[in-house]
């Protein structure tokens, strides 16, 4: 009797993983795809009566050296690159560039951004777009009233 529970339990513990195992991925309708470059988004809080004031760096990320502790990833500014900034996922806010560094600065009012009267506590979401190397990215930042 003992040795027919054993096989029971032995015969479950191999089909189970067989019941549950998994099927393959129906392809998704949008792709995703990491993003060509990496973006680092410096101020998120400005005062009502002041220009909203939001500087990103776009940097490529040469990973050619990972393996190599000396070395690691290197971190390449891009330059020249158009950076589309929007607000409600249609309306375009500006159009920026970026510069030698790889820096590209947004500046504009809250009423640019959809507040004509903002209030202390009031925030909008920005998405910051473009393409590099063929590949779109985007990256979203959100900016607060104080």
């Amino acid at each position: 009797m003992k040795n027919s529970i054993k096989h029971s339990f032995l015969a479950l513990a191999v089909l189970i993983p067989f019941m549950f195992s998994c099927e393959d991925a129906i392809e998704l309708a949008t792709p995703n795809v990491a993003s060509p470059v990496l973006v680092v988004v410096a101020g998120s809080t400005f005062p009502m009566d002041s220009p909203v004031e939001v500087s990103a760096k776009f940097l490529e990320l040469d990973k050619t050296g990972i393996l190599d502790h000396t070395v690691g990833i290197d971190s390449i500014p891009v330059s020249d690159l158009q950076i589309m900034v929007y607000i409600n996922q249609t309306d375009e806010v500006s159009s920026i560039m970026t510069d030698g560094e790889g820096i590209a600065d947004l500046t504009v009012s809250w009423a640019d951004l959809g507040l004509s009267s903002p209030g202390s506590g009031d925030q909008v979401k920005l998405e910051f777009t473009g393409t590099y190397q063929n590949i779109a990215f985007r990256k979203y930042h959100t900016v607060r009233v104080q």
